[in-house]
């Protein structure tokens, strides 16, 4: 395999093939006012499950880029700076660093085969979780000068349950994929 300064030729297929599932998992979507439900966390939590640390940031980034530049892959096919200026700009300015801690946390529960092998990637999960309701509500209390129990009420409590739901999909998911993963390339 070609290899430039530590960077493979895999790896850089696997982020772009990650950042393109962020792009179409966003999409699918349920249009609530003013923050839709999407699977867009699903795909931030599969991209740090499954990749390296730097390349999962890198992934959740290109996504975040590409809409800022345009191109139509927020969710709903929305795409421009003015997203990202938005309401919910803050929760697409967390996946990164979302996809991020959920990389570290699962790289850590390799370590580790008993209880904190599954338990560590939920608690990455969920605390980037909780870095993306902060982040979010908090942006969306500035750019609509409003209170942050109104901000919680609308942004965070409608999708606590299935946020939660999509940690646990993601890490099911995440060990059927690295099992198969195992099978193909053995």
């Amino acid at each position: 395999m070609t290899q430039t300064s530590g960077i493979s030729i895999k790896n850089i297929i696997l982020t772009g093939m990650f950042t393109a599932i962020i792009c179409v998992l966003s999409q699918v979507i349920i249009p609530l006012q003013p923050v839709p439900f999407s699977l867009s966390l699903l795909a931030i939590y599969l991209t740090g499950a499954l990749l390296e640390p730097r390349y999962a940031l890198s992934s959740a980034l290109a996504y975040v880029i590409l809409g800022a530049f345009g191109l139509p892959v927020f969710a709903g096919f929305a795409g421009g700076p003015h997203i990202l200026t938005g309401m919910t700009g803050g929760f697409i300015m967390a996946y990164p660093v979302m996809a991020l801690v959920t990389s570290v946390f699962y790289k850590l529960s390799k370590k580790f085969r008993s209880v904190l092998y599954i338990g560590l990637p939920v608690l990455g999960m969920t605390l980037s979780l909780i870095l993306c309701y902060l982040l979010g509500t908090l942006w969306f209390c500035f750019v609509t000068k409003s209170s942050a129990a109104y901000a919680l009420s609308v942004c965070v409590l409608p999708f606590i349950v299935f946020d939660l739901i999509k940690i646990l999909m993601a890490v099911a998911i995440a060990e059927v994929l690295r099992k198969a993963a195992v099978k193909i390339l053995a």
